[in-house]
């Protein structure tokens, strides 16, 4: 139960990290003013945000 709970917190935890990143692409924000340091954490949060769907997909079956 604990692995079912934890799959659903992941993915919820995944969703809304790629919902942040994924904001400035909808909104057509142009990037190339933006730092070294905020052009890296865009890119961290996105694999964070994948890795965070996938983990918790892999627990809420029982996977992992």
């Amino acid at each position: 139960m604990a692995s079912f709970i934890g799959g659903i917190v992941t993915i919820s935890i995944g969703a809304i990290m790629l919902a942040n990143v994924f904001i400035s692409t909808v909104k057509d924000t142009n990037t190339t003013g933006w730092t070294a340091s905020e052009t890296a954490l865009w890119g961290v949060l996105t694999l964070a945000g994948i890795v965070g769907l996938v983990v918790g997909t892999l627990q809420l079956f029982g996977i992992m």
